[in-house]
C-alpha cells in the first residue's frame, strides 16, 4: 500500500489497486437500468465494464453500502440534502471513500444511494463521524423506510 490523500487514518491507506479502479473504471460507473431503486445491486450497474477497465492484471476487493429509501411526504428536503452533503465532505476527508453514488427520487419516493469504500474498515470510520451521525439520526423522522444492504465487490486476476 502507499500514503494517497484519500487516506487519512494513519492505520488504513488507499491500495494501488484503489487509485486504479477510480481513474480507470469508476469515472463510467452508470446505473444500468430505470428501475435501480429495487433492482438487486449486482443487476443494478455497469460492474462488469467497469471491472473490464481496470484491464485485466488487477485484482482487489471493495466494501459497498447501499441504503435504499422510501422518503415520507413530509420529509424535510433541504435538512437532508444539507447532512447528506456534510456526510459525504466528512468521508471524503476521513478516507477511503472511493465513490458516492446517488440517484433520483421516483414518483414513489424511493431512492438508492451508494458508497465503494477502499474496506470495511475505512466505512466503519466513517459511520463515527459527527456529521454521519447526524445523518443517521434524520432516518427514523424522514423516511417510511430504509434499508441497509452491505457487499463485497471482487476482482480477480484475469477478469
Amino acid at each position: 500500500t502507499i500514503p494517497h490523500p484519500l487516506s487519512s487514518s494513519k492505520h488504513l491507506e488507499i491500495r494501488p489497486v484503489d487509485i486504479a479502479l477510480i481513474e480507470l473504471g469508476l469515472n463510467y460507473f452508470r446505473a444500468i437500468t430505470e428501475n435501480y431503486f429495487l433492482a438487486p445491486l449486482p443487476e443494478t450497474f455497469n460492474w462488469n465494464q467497469v471491472a473490464g477497465l481496470l484491464g485485466k492484471y488487477w485484482t482487489g476487493d471493495w466494501y459497498i453500502v447501499a441504503f435504499r429509501s422510501v422518503r415520507n411526504d413530509r420529509a424535510d428536503a433541504k435538512a437532508l440534502y444539507e447532512a447528506d452533503g456534510l456526510a459525504h465532505k466528512e468521508a471524503l476527508e476521513s478516507g477511503g471513500l472511493l465513490k458516492y453514488w446517488y440517484g433520483t427520487l421516483n414518483e414513489k419516493r424511493q431512492c438508492l444511494a451508494m458508497c465503494i469504500w477502499s474496506s470495511r474498515e475505512f466505512a466503519r470510520l466513517a459511520t463515527k463521524k459527527p456529521y454521519h451521525r447526524l445523518a443517521s439520526s434524520l432516518a427514523a423522522e424522514m423516511y417510511e423506510s430504509y434499508t441497509l444492504e452491505r457487499w463485497s465487490l471482487t476482482k480477480k486476476s484475469g477478469e
